[in-house]
């Protein structure tokens, strides 16, 4: 028998049932919104997913295998954006092939912003061929039902977002409130105070080593010392920055610690802040968040919120006035206001081939010159001095791009059919979206009429009808506001691409050629760099590297 069982079991291959295996990515985050409850804690989170793996690799029906390659976590950081530590070190792992699959606790925690949330979801995971599995919210993107589940997901996102949008819209009129009522509301003290609690009031206190620094920049610049001398004084004296001074938590530099010296943009900063002479001047800038934009605006002084005397100056009130007229003349003899992107078409592709770092522009005789800012530094990040002007930089980079098109004997025809590709790139993207949010929006009407329905036959209760009914009209005020925008988006390209493939086409006539402008640099140059010995690399994106020696 055990012969004839042994022949057997030669004979035969025995098979099992093949596992995919993915390698996967335990995300979690927890924003600073009061909202978020012990029991959302960043620690609860990973022990619950770590849990959920754990209990789906003993599942004896499973086709996979969920293999842990690390944890990624943000604390304190907001789900309105992408711009987090943990999620950016996630991302270069996705990309870098490491992780195939990505598990968080429910779509929150993942992200708030509509849009952004669903081009990961729906667009850049699916392209990288990587899982994405929302626990409570019952969601994998590769379960055999995943399409049935994608109104649901994109009505959560579109939930999150405007519970975002309303937290943001409470948190503000509550801290209005307690600006209003004489209270400091600010992350960190401004440099030369701290922050005490008084009878619920955080109220700011000078800090005598940092107050008399603060003294020491109005003194000298009211006096008439240039900023850069100011600087340089600083760095010799071996003060620290603010931000080193935040990190060592004492001014003056000592052995084994590193000395930067003062950023000119620092010391401006300092000689405009009001709450320096003893009022507590606050809402001054106000968040785009609410408009669906990054950044902040500048309120109208008039909107201000002041609080007389609320705590001890650290120079007078004259003082700082005679600092802001002389800041204003100064920024008044440099004979512009802002930056205008005509003005600097490479600023966003120009940097420097020593260090590295973004080359920053400044007005020369009524020029922009364009400048290694480290060549200006004393400490160890100094670079060799290289400078370049906007119109100088226009003809070089003309005359090589118009020389590159004429080699590949590219006609005219084909530039407009270059422009027009990226044209049409473009408009299918921003269609590909109205199309989706067109059927999202007829799904939810459709639910909405048979919620109706159902309300008329006593099937379901008036509650459950006028929820839908909401989640109807929220999700068409939604629509209506991003349609438009797209629609403004979609004209403006269409203007923008005539005007680009007009000068695509002077390009090859090599005379009388217009300006490049920024969008179209960025559209045609991957980088440009400039090096000490005045060698300058230019990188198209439809060619290799280009060199001039000026």
């Amino acid at each position: 028998m055990a012969r004839t069982a042994k022949r057997y079991l030669n004979g035969r291959k025995l098979e099992y049932p093949r596992l995919s295996v993915y390698k996967t990515a335990i995300y979690a985050r927890l924003s600073v919104d009061h909202d978020d409850k012990k029991s959302e804690s960043i620690e609860t989170q990973v022990e619950m997913l770590k849990e959920f793996i754990r209990h789906q690799n003993e599942n004896a029906d499973r086709n996979s295998e969920l293999v842990l390659y690390d944890v990624y976590t943000d604390l304190g950081k907001t789900g309105t954006n992408f711009e987090r530590p943990g999620f950016e070190r996630l991302m270069s792992d996705i990309r870098a092939g490491q992780i195939n699959c990505i598990i968080v606790k429910d779509f929150s925690r993942f992200g708030r912003n509509y849009i952004e949330t669903g081009d990961y979801l729906e667009k850049i995971f699916p392209f990288l061929k990587v899982r994405f599995i929302s626990v409570c919210d019952h969601y994998d993107s590769f379960a055999k039902d995943a399409d049935s589940q994608e109104l649901s997901m994109n009505i959560k996102n579109l939930v999150n977002d405007a519970y975002a949008k309303d937290i943001s819209a409470k948190c503000c009129a509550s801290k209005r409130a307690c600006q209003k009522n004489g209270s400091y509301v600010g992350g960190m003290a401004p440099y030369g105070y701290h922050s005490v609690n008084e009878n619920g009031i955080r109220k700011l206190v000078i800090d005598p080593e940092t107050a008399e620094i603060v003294r020491r920049i109005f003194e000298q610049y009211t006096d008439g010392m240039p900023i850069n001398r100011i600087i340089d004084g600083l760095f010799e004296n071996g003060v620290h920055r603010i931000s080193d001074y935040n990190r060592y938590h004492h001014v003056y530099c000592q052995d084994g610690e590193v000395l930067h010296q003062w950023g000119n943009s620092s010391i401006r900063a300092v000689l405009t802040r009001n709450n320096y002479y003893g009022d507590l001047v606050q809402h001054k800038y106000k968040s785009r968040f609410s408009r669906g934009e990054k950044w902040c605006d500048l309120v109208d002084e008039r909107e201000w919120i002041i609080s007389p005397e609320a705590h001890e100056p650290i120079i007078s009130r004259d003082m700082f006035d005679k600092a802001q007229i002389r800041l204003k003349a100064a920024k008044e003899a440099r004979s512009y206001v802002g930056w205008d992107k005509k003005d600097r078409a490479f600023y966003n592709v120009f940097y420097c081939g020593d260090c590295g770092r973004k080359m920053t522009t400044c007005r020369a005789r009524e020029h922009v010159e364009y400048f290694c800012q480290a060549s200006r530094y004393k400490d160890e990040r100094r670079c060799q001095t290289k400078n370049i002007s906007e119109d100088k930089l226009q003809k070089i980079v003309r005359s090589e791009l118009s020389r590159q098109l004429q080699f590949l004997k590219i006609k005219k025809k084909d530039m407009t059919a270059i422009s027009r590709s990226v044209l049409e790139d473009q408009l299918a993207i921003i269609r590909k979206e109205l199309d989706k949010m067109e059927t999202d929006y007829q799904k939810i009407s459709d639910q909405s009429f048979q919620s109706f329905l159902m309300y008329k036959e006593g099937k379901v209760s008036l509650r459950a009808y006028l929820d839908a009914k909401k989640e109807c009209s929220e999700w068409e005020t939604f629509f209506q506001g991003r349609r438009k925008t797209l629609e403004q988006k979609i004209h403006m390209l269409q203007k923008q691409q005539k005007e680009e493939a007009k000068f695509l086409r002077s390009l090859l006539e090599l005379e009388g050629t217009s300006r490049l402008n920024a969008e179209l640099v960025e559209a045609l140059i991957e980088r440009i760099s400039l090096y000490g010995d005045g060698h300058l690399e230019i990188v198209f994106k439809f060619q290799g590297v280009m060199a001039d020696d000026r």
